[in-house]
């Protein structure tokens, strides 16, 4: 079995004006959808853990007239049974090869990072696009390895970076690009509860605490870092900078993309403090610009908080998100410039309640792997997602991070 469908370009909002809302010319519900779109797509569900309750399912939910799940791969009977206790007609299977006999034509992979590799891998040679969350691997040779696959077998891979779709985060991008030749400094701060408060209400079963890495994370830890990598430095890979920080690592490779530079080679240090629950790097592409990140775990803080600021010789960019799981707020992004006279202007961009990442990463990647026989025109590409980020992407990202992991000090 292989794909029919279409996988890369997708439509998107276009620009909005100073203060507006991206959203308001949007759809809002299952009216809003393309008519051309013929029925929603079939996905086998991977992996009915945290994530998958807290972020993937509840958009589902909302979205019947794009997606439904028909079957769901889980070991774990009480993950599963959650699961089916929201869609109760799933078949339940043990490959992803069966899940295609149950109906399935895409799959989400949702399960721990250290499963992806095999869980992707048996997706594709069922003829199954993939959207798999992130960090999809942190092993450079797996990544290749999956690049190989979907060479081989036709059949696309996603990566699940949601902040991407984001459409205030596509500004920010564009932003930077238009501004590229005068960039001097990329920074990102983010203060992470990480936290029982932000998700437990949105789990129905008891979430595992947070703690050490289970065996097998740790044995997948070990292949992508080497046997010389100590302790600390697979913790902070695992968590600072492969689970939290590759997201806005890719952020910040989508804003330099067509500019020359590059993070991996140009890192001038990475450190961790406090037991390794804070971490930061700063990377030098060129003489002109340096990149500094940072994720601090924080667990008595009571919000989420993060910031990305792109700061150049006549302009500042800062953009501010809100917790991945928050519904009740979006992302602002204010724009700084200035003319030759010295008169500022501000301009001022917010995503409205309710339209996370989560929910138009699956609008853009249902899109992307459906077969549509009419579709009608397309609005313009926009720079900041076209296409859907894929695993040529997860390698920059994860050679980044792997060579900050492996230089901690």
């Amino acid at each position: 079995m292989r794909h029919a469908g279409q996988q890369g370009p997708t439509g998107v909002p276009d620009p909005v004006g100073t203060g507006q809302d991206p959203w308001a010319a949007g759809d809002t519900g299952p009216e809003g959808e393309p008519e051309s779109v013929p029925a929603p797509v079939r996905v086998v569900i991977i992996g009915a853990g945290k994530v998958a309750h807290a972020a993937h399912l509840r958009e589902i939910r909302d979205l019947p007239q794009l997606i439904r799940p028909v079957a769901v791969i889980e070991p774990d009977p009480r993950q599963r049974a959650a699961l089916m206790a929201g869609f109760p007609h799933l078949a339940v299977c043990s490959t992803p090869e069966e899940s295609v006999w149950a109906g399935a034509t895409a799959a989400l992979v949702l399960s721990p990072w250290w499963t992806h590799r095999d869980a992707v891998l048996g997706c594709l040679d069922a003829g199954l696009p993939v959207l798999c969350e992130k960090p999809v691997s942190l092993d450079p040779a797996e990544i290749d390895e999956l690049i190989a696959a979907e060479v081989r077998t036709g059949v696309p891979v996603t990566a699940g970076y949601m902040k991407r779709h984001d459409p205030v985060v596509q500004l920010f991008i564009e932003h930077c690009r238009e501004h590229a030749a005068t960039a001097r400094r990329i920074a990102v701060d983010i203060h992470d509860p990480n936290a029982p408060h932000l998700v437990d209400h949105l789990v129905p079963y008891p979430p595992p605490p947070f703690g050490p890495q289970p065996p097998p994370a740790e044995a997948a830890l070990v292949r992508a870092l080497g046997e010389d990598a100590s302790a600390t430095q697979r913790e902070v890979y695992a968590r600072g900078l492969g689970g939290s920080l590759i997201h806005q690592v890719n952020i910040v490779h989508a804003a330099l993309d067509g500019s020359g530079r590059e993070l991996y080679g140009s890192l001038e240090h990475s450190m961790q403090w406090a037991g390794g629950s804070a971490v930061s790097c700063r990377w030098r592409p060129d003489d002109d610009l340096v990149v500094e990140v940072g994720h601090l775990r924080l667990p008595a803080h009571r919000r989420y908080r993060e910031t990305l600021e792109f700061t150049g010789t006549d302009s500042v960019a800062t953009l501010t998100l809100p917790s991945p799981y928050a519904r009740d707020e979006g992302a602002t992004l204010h724009v700084d410039t200035w003319d030759a006279a010295g008169m500022s202007t501000r301009r001022t961009h917010r995503a409205g309640p309710a339209r996370t990442g989560f929910r138009e990463q699956l609008r853009a990647w249902t899109r992307s792997v459906s077969w549509i026989p009419d579709p009608g025109p397309r609005p313009a590409p926009r720079p900041g997602i076209w296409p859907l980020p894929g695993l040529r992407e997860v390698r920059a990202d994860a050679l980044a991070v792997r060579e900050a992991a492996l230089r901690l000090t």
